[in-house]
């Protein structure tokens, strides 16, 4: 509890009122409520809208595929906001589609991937004015679910731009201890130096996982763009998924289905596990580590 009240204080200033405060989180749930929709085309209007209401002007990316078996889309819309004009480009992305279901019905999304995506909004809202030594794109992904899709378009139609890092928010629903990866081979280098930086501005202790679960970074590291991915769960959780992807085989074997893999991609995917405080703390994180890049 100290180190969630620490972090809103860091967020929204010391001479900031409780009721705005309260305001500010009851508007992040709300907006996750709003992408909890029946097809990702109408999520991708929802966030949209979002933008426009915010004055944040974007461009939209679209791209064409051959849809998998069963998949009612073929046209997938990466939306990007542009923010400075350095001569290299800092991407923060997350995607806002959400997966389908065996049932055959959209998962609601909530925490994969709809509160990353509202993070992203009030990141780009809060940089709107901020002076900035590199090109910053917030780019939310399309298609991520079925094959990390709009995120490899993206460093495809990007291929010519200098791009220096990219940082991904994936699962940042709840919780109050942010984690971050991969940092293997990443040792001491940008990243793992910024993230530790930006998580001792933030007066937050981040968790490193060596191995990390997939995710549209892996589209920019296979380029050989330095890469990282911040998430936020309840530390218990946290423990639960780093043993499962960075524990020994007896304790693997011994763990069971981390709490938060059974939740992802199920019914149970809703915004009634949505904690805006949580989400928060993502923010304050990928703020510092924006600010850490761009000196």
């Amino acid at each position: 509890m100290i180190r969630l009240i620490l972090a809103a204080l860091a967020l929204f200033g010391p001479g900031s009122v409780l009721a705005q405060d309260a305001a500010f989180l009851a508007a992040m749930r709300e907006d996750v409520e709003r992408l909890e929709l029946d097809s990702n085309t109408a999520r991708g209007e929802a966030l949209q809208g979002m933008l426009e209401q915010r004055g944040i002007a974007f461009t939209l990316e679209t791209f064409e595929i051959v849809p998998p078996p069963g998949y009612p889309r073929s046209v997938g819309t990466n939306v990007v906001v542009t923010l400075g004009d350095g001569a290299r480009d800092i991407v923060v992305g997350g995607h806002y589609d959400a997966a389908w279901l065996a049932n055959g019905r959209l998962s609601r999304g909530a925490i994969d991937n709809a509160g990353s995506a509202v993070i992203l909004t009030r990141l780009a809202e809060t940089l709107l004015t901020e002076p900035l030594n590199h090109r910053l794109r917030v780019v939310f992904f399309d298609m991520e679910e079925i094959g990390l899709i709009g995120s490899r378009r993206y460093v495809e139609t990007h291929a010519d731009d200098d791009i220096a890092a990219l940082i991904n928010l994936d699962v940042n629903g709840y919780g109050d201890t942010v984690f971050y990866g991969p940092i293997a081979n990443q040792q001491g280098g940008l990243m793992h130096r910024s993230i530790e930086s930006a998580c001792g501005a933030a007066m937050l202790e981040c968790v490193a996982f060596e191995r990390y679960p997939a995710s549209d970074y892996l589209s920019f590291q296979r380029a050989g763009i330095p890469v990282l991915s911040l998430a936020v769960l309840p530390a218990a959780e946290v423990e639960e998924l780093r043993v499962s992807l960075n524990g020994t085989p007896e304790q693997r074997r011994s763990l069971g289905l981390p709490t938060i893999l059974g939740r992802i991609h199920s019914p149970d995917d809703t915004s009634a596990h949505i904690d805006p405080a949580g989400m928060a703390l993502t923010l304050r994180a990928t703020l510092e580590l924006v600010r850490v890049l761009d000196r």
